[in-house]
């Protein structure tokens, strides 16, 4: 780990000035097997390295937008957490008749409750303007996964040159706020409430998977009026001044 930690801040420092075809995550990294079939080893003077943690998996896709195409599939990759993934990218131009923007996607599952997260997305390019390699250019994404709550599934926590730190609010969970808010409340009662309602009639739940889970007060794997109910209650009980919690009310 000390030697990953090391590698990662030099690639950090020299992202633009690496030689043709050089990562500092080679070694390590699992590399992955594009889809676009008129790819060119001899163009490629780029990567993108994908670090994701143990006990996840990953969907990730990589596309492009060119004067020619728009969204083109480049990768497609379902991997497993615990190790490092490699994509080599072919570097183009930045003009009107010759440029290339790479379109990233990538999506954990796992953690404490097996959810999906939203998509990490981001949009990056490989110069090489003189079609002959010779420069490297590495993108370099890192996951983590934890237990924070905030109104996305993710959060970039840090950058250093080409190099991001990304933290997936996988096992983020605050019981009972259906709306993502920060609070429990009334409305968050009269969401699941009307989910009930839905649910009643036979339809299918309008609810995600991390929705469901914050719904189910009860613990019984049901959402229905009791949950209403006791998310009514705990709200109750907490704005008069009390000290309520799931198991007390």
């Amino acid at each position: 780990m000390k030697y990953y930690k090391i590698i990662s801040l030099v690639s950090a420092l020299c992202l633009m000035t690496l030689p043709a075809n050089f990562s500092a995550y080679a070694d390590d990294a699992v590399k992955q097997t594009p889809v676009y079939t008129e790819f060119d080893e001899n163009e490629v003077n780029g990567t993108v390295t994908v670090n994701i943690p143990e006990n996840v998996t990953a969907h990730i896709t990589i596309d492009f937008d060119s004067p020619e195409v728009t969204n083109e599939p480049y990768y497609i990759a379902d991997v497993d957490g615990g190790n490092l993934y490699s994509f080599d990218i072919e570097g183009r131009d930045n003009i009107e008749s010759d440029y290339r923007y790479y379109n990233i996607s990538i999506s954990l599952t796992g953690g404490e409750y097996g959810f999906t997260s939203e998509p990490f997305m981001d949009r990056i390019n490989v110069l090489d303007v003189n079609d002959n390699p010779d420069k490297f250019t590495e993108y370099v994404y890192n996951f983590t996964v934890d237990d924070k709550t905030t109104d996305s599934d993710w959060e970039i926590i840090s950058e250093r040159g080409s190099e991001k730190d990304i933290a997936v609010h996988l096992d983020g969970i605050m019981l009972g706020d259906i709306n993502n808010d920060g609070i429990v409340d009334a409305n968050d009662s009269s969401i699941v409430l009307a989910e009930y309602a839905v649910l009643s009639t036979g339809e299918e739940s309008t609810f995600t998977q991390r929705e469901q889970q914050k719904a189910d007060v009860t613990m019984d794997s049901a959402i229905d009026a009791n949950d209403a109910s006791k998310i009514l209650a705990y709200y109750s009980a907490n704005s008069t001044g009390g000290n309520a919690s799931w198991d007390n009310v």
